[in-house]
């Protein structure tokens, strides 16, 4: 049965009992109000008539009595009338009188007519009665008509009611029926499926809420489906973390709050002994820690965990059996969500044997940091001993082939100071590559004339070129950025090294240095390329031109000599300004080598003071002619030197002093006043710092003016160069040292000699 059926068939039902009550509540009322109303008017006529006759009746006036009743049956529309005396006797009828009974209500007769009787009675004493029988046929078709008419409209309500029943049944079940929709949609596909609503009543707001419920659960849903997968992961995290601090050969330790041990993984049993139920409950310091283990450390370790902060540390721990081994701890406290520590995760990895390791490797790289101390201390000591004696041959065979004219002589002369030029050559490529290998080569950055530095390096090529005929070509761009900062020196090392290859492998053609320039945010770069048309190198060779000790020809009987360490600085070097040295050969043809690096550019004016006097004093003559006449202490405990810079000097007008030792040099600058110092850095009783240090100490107290200090000095080194400059020297010379160079050095700074009083202000 549908609900519409149940619903027309509940109301009517109900409407049935409503109008079955209605209705018998109607007639009764109506039949009881009626039957009151005919009771008392009908008592009260027959009484009113038993008054009306008792005279007659009294006085047996039968006519009278005969009369009445005849004109109150007319006059009353009464079913008969009968008047008896005392006695029972009638005195006079008129009507039908049948079937008389006194004891019915008006509705309830049956014959129509309604029987009421009143006696006459003259005090207490009775006469008779008048019997009265009134018309009830009309009452009775009333209740009769009213009966049917409240059936019929009871039916037509009831048909009505069946009608709105089943039309509300009907709109019910539409909507109902989109419901039914909604609720299988959520069945089959899940929450979130929504129905058509429309209207304004309460079945619209069912429907409503039965959207937002949708909605409600499918972000239930959703949000359960999230949790339940949050939740998945999390278990799978959870196994797989378990897996790991199981399978884990670090050890795991976790302790609550206190810092008691609540579980530990399989590792921490095998490395300590201890099983998980005897570590239980115990802290891992009375188990593990021993009479070595640092208590130091172990403060540490408690402070920072009391602030709640992670530790780290290294501690030697005992074993169950009492063997000492040491673990790197890592403990970390798990905080709540109002940062009060729940427990302590500890990880611990044993590092004995990395420990051991790191003591054997310490030892190595001590010993290893000793023989590199050793073998610089021998390469310096080895570059010192023969750079003093190399002084003396290339500096008198230099002076020599100023003087000798005798051509055979002369080229005799001029093989000895090449030969010894080669072997500077050697030990300088052989202190930079130990440098190299140490780390210790850096780029020392300064502004610079790039022109300048390009055009020197032709120069000098070109000097040794122009034995072989070749020309050695500059092509440098008009617009090229010249004022640069960089390593001056480095730069030119790499240009003349190429050079110097490109004319000793080149028998006939030319040679050529280009640079070109690329601006880029950063900065500009600058390539330059060396080409040369000599012999060129082997395609086998290319890979390994630039390794340590490799040449073109290895060979015994190879023609060209070298240590083959050239061009692996400079492809060091060249990696240090940032760019990489490239090389392009074919053998018989020529050989181009290139590098790009990056300098930067000189801001307008920013040249600092000792820049601008090396300007300044480079177009000064260096000739010995043309030096100012100084005079200049020389400190110099080998004889051979002291005859080789007096030699140099002779035809100038400085006055020389010299000194054989530091302590004589101290000496002789307190007797005379000197324009320039030019002292040696190895001596007996002073070296040369010591003789600087009291020399500047001298200046200040005496107020003696300044004057510059500078190392003449077979130490080679690049530190011992800065250490010069720390301890107050001002520039410095490496022996061997060229006439040219020690002229210009004494020309750079004898224009500040002449104005030491102005300078002094420095030191004072």
């Amino acid at each position: 049965m549908t609900l519409r059926t149940k619903t027309i068939i509940g109301i009517a039902l109900i409407e049935a009992l409503v109008l079955a009550v209605l209705i018998f509540t109607g007639l009764q009322w109506l039949k009881n109000s009626n039957d009151s109303r005919l009771e008392t008017g009908s008592k009260q006529l027959v009484s009113v008539f038993a008054s009306a006759t008792r005279d007659a009746v009294l006085a047996t006036d039968l006519a009278y009595l005969d009369s009445f009743a005849q004109s109150i049956t007319a006059e009353h529309n009464l079913a008969y009338i009968r008047i008896t005396d005392r006695n029972g006797l009638e005195l006079t009828r008129h009507g039908e009188y049948h079937n008389v009974t006194n004891h019915n209500l008006p509705s309830e007769v049956t014959d129509g007519v309604y029987d009421v009787c009143s006696e006459i009675v003259v005090g207490s004493e009775f006469y008779g009665k008048v019997e009265m029988g009134v018309r009830v046929d009309d009452f009775q078709a009333l209740m009769s008509q009213a009966t049917r008419m409240s059936l019929l409209i009871a039916a037509l309500e009831m048909t009505l009611v069946a009608i709105f029943s089943f039309a509300l049944g009907t709109y019910l079940l539409r909507r109902l029926e989109k419901l039914k929709q909604g609720v299988e949609q959520v069945g089959k596909i899940g929450p979130g499926g929504q129905i058509a609503i429309t209207g304004n009543d309460e079945v619209t707001r069912v429907g409503e809420a039965f959207n937002q419920m949708s909605l409600s659960l499918a972000l239930a849903q959703q949000g359960l489906a999230q949790k339940h997968q949050q939740q998945i992961e999390l278990t799978e995290k959870i196994t797989e973390l378990a897996q790991v601090a199981e399978h884990a050969r670090d050890v795991i330790i976790i302790t609550d709050a206190k810092g008691y041990i609540t579980w530990v993984n399989p590792a921490f049993e095998a490395l300590t002994g201890y099983q998980f139920e005897e570590a239980l409950g115990k802290q891992p310091g009375d188990l593990l820690q021993g009479r070595g283990t640092d208590k130091g450390v172990v403060a540490q370790m408690s402070a920072s965990l009391a602030q709640k902060k992670a530790v780290k540390v290294e501690l030697l721990n005992y074993t169950k059996q009492g063997h000492a081994y040491w673990v790197e701890m890592d403990i970390s406290p798990v905080l709540d969500q109002d940062g009060e520590v729940i427990r302590f995760i500890a990880v611990e990895r044993d590092i004995t044997e990395r420990r051991r390791v790191n003591k054997r490797l310490e030892e190595a790289l001590e010993q290893a940091t000793k023989a590199n101390s050793a073998k610089s201390d021998f390469l310096a000591n080895m570059s010192h001993e023969i750079r003093t004696p190399m002084n003396a041959i290339m500096g008198m065979s230099e002076l020599l082939l100023d003087k000798v004219t005798i051509p055979d002589q002369h080229e005799k002369l001029k093989i000895i100071n090449q030969s010894a030029e080669n072997l500077v050559t050697v030990i300088n490529d052989i202190l930079d590559y130990s440098k190299i290998e140490a780390g210790k080569l850096s780029l020392n950055d300064a502004p610079f004339d790039l022109r300048e530095v390009l055009e020197q390096a032709v120069e000098l090529s070109a000097y040794q070129a122009k034995n072989k005929g070749l020309p050695v070509m500059l092509d440098i761009p008009s617009d090229i950025h010249t004022q640069v900062i960089g390593d001056k020196g480095r730069l030119n090392q790499v240009l003349l090294n190429l050079l110097g290859n490109a004319v000793k492998f080149t028998q006939k053609g030319h040679i050529k240095l280009s640079v070109t320039e690329e601006l880029l945010g950063q900065g500009p770069l600058f390539r330059f390329t060396v080409e040369d048309t000599g012999m060129g190198i082997p395609e086998d060779r290319l890979p390994y031109i630039m390794d340590k000790f490799e040449q073109v020809d290895n060979s015994a009987t190879r023609e060209f000599e070298g240590t083959g360490l050239g061009l692996a600085i400079c492809k060091h070097l060249v990696a240090l300004f940032g760019g990489k040295l490239q090389v392009q050969s074919i053998q018989d043809v020529g050989s181009t080598f290139s590098f790009t690096i990056g300098l930067k550019l000189q801001d307008v004016g920013s040249e600092d003071v000792a820049e601008r006097v090396v300007q300044s004093t480079s177009a000064i003559q260096t000739e010995e002619e043309a030096l100012p006449a100084l005079t200049v202490l020389v400190a110099e405990d080998s004889q051979v030197n002291r005859m080789l810079v007096e030699a140099m000097l002779a035809n100038s007008q400085l006055n020389l002093i010299f000194a054989n030792d530091g302590q004589e040099a101290v000496d002789l600058y307190q007797q005379h006043q000197f324009d320039m110092v030019i002292t040696d850095i190895s001596m007996p009783r002073k070296d040369g710092y010591a003789v600087t240090k009291e020399i500047r100490a001298l200046q200040q107290s005496s107020h003696l003016p300044w004057c510059p200090i500078i190392a003449l000095s077979a130490h080679a080194m690049l530190e011992e160069q800065e250490n010069c400059h720390q301890r107050g020297l001002d520039d410095y010379l490496t022996k061997p040292v060229k006439k040219h160079e020690l002229l210009a050095m004494i020309a750079k700074w004898g224009v500040t000699a002449d104005n030491a009083r102005e300078c002094s202000s420095r030191y004072v």
